[in-house]
């Protein structure tokens, strides 16, 4: 940051191309009464599509790990839908759903959905193992194996397909705000870039950076608390490896 301070100023850098770290805080300073606003709209969108889109990849997930042939017939589809960016939807979003708030999480929960579907119905298609063969002796429907066995077993890796969710899910609402939006980040790029107000820009892409590191460890606190089993194996296992 010193560098990019003394560098800045060594070469006369206009501030509409490079602004000096110093310019930028007191952009910040200048911003400080509306970041609020706009900050609570894209938490607010990113959490609401995050959740939307965990509900529906879980659900999914479950369904095709339930029905083999749905499974076979429905995936090979959703991935082929993946060629197609989500932010390419975006504006079809828009013209349906108008600049509120209902595009804006949908387009989030469209791009938090899938990687939670293929972590989740992945790991729950690898998680039976012998315990689904002991239930399955001892009389326990394909339905009792899927929710007491598959599904628990699968929580691992399909928290670990919340953890890369969580860290895409800030960035689509601010793009969902940039297309088209009265309140955001997205939106505060969008007004700044226009004026040309580069160190405005880049207090809008530090607080994205710092919003999507604090949902990403929310969510990892949360998968955390949801697996305390895991923190005890690891700590098990510590202390076996531990020299005597």
């Amino acid at each position: 940051v010193v560098l990019w301070e003394l560098a800045v100023r060594a070469a006369s850098v206009p501030a509409f191309v490079l602004p000096a770290p110093s310019q930028v805080v007191t952009a910040g300073a200048e911003l400080a009464p509306v970041l609020g606003a706009h900050v609570v709209t894209t938490m607010t969108e990113a959490l609401l599509g995050l959740v939307l889109g965990v509900l529906a990849g879980g659900t999914l997930a479950l369904a095709t790990a339930a029905s083999p042939w749905l499974d076979r017939a429905l995936l090979p589809l959703l991935t082929l839908t993946q060629t197609v960016p989500t932010v390419v939807l975006a504006p079809l979003m828009v013209l349906w759903g108008g600049v509120g708030l209902a595009p804006k999480v949908v387009l989030v929960a469209l791009t938090v959905f899938f990687p939670v579907l293929v972590a989740a119905a992945g790991a729950m298609r690898d998680a039976e193992g012998e315990l689904g063969d002991v239930l399955r002796g001892l009389g326990g429907t394909r339905r009792e194996v899927l929710l007491l066995v598959r599904a628990p077993a699968a929580l691992p890796g399909a928290l670990s397909g919340l953890r890369l969710a969580a860290t895409y899910a800030v960035g689509a609402a601010v793009v969902s705000e940039y297309l088209a939006g009265t309140s955001g980040l997205g939106v505060l790029i969008q007004r700044a870039r226009k004026g040309y107000d580069v160190d405005r820009i880049f207090v809008a892409v530090a607080l994205v950076a710092l919003l999507t590191a604090l949902l990403f460890v929310i969510v990892d606190v949360v998968s955390r608390a949801a697996l305390p089993w895991q923190r005890r194996e690891s700590g098990n296992h510590l202390l076996l490896r531990r020299p005597a």
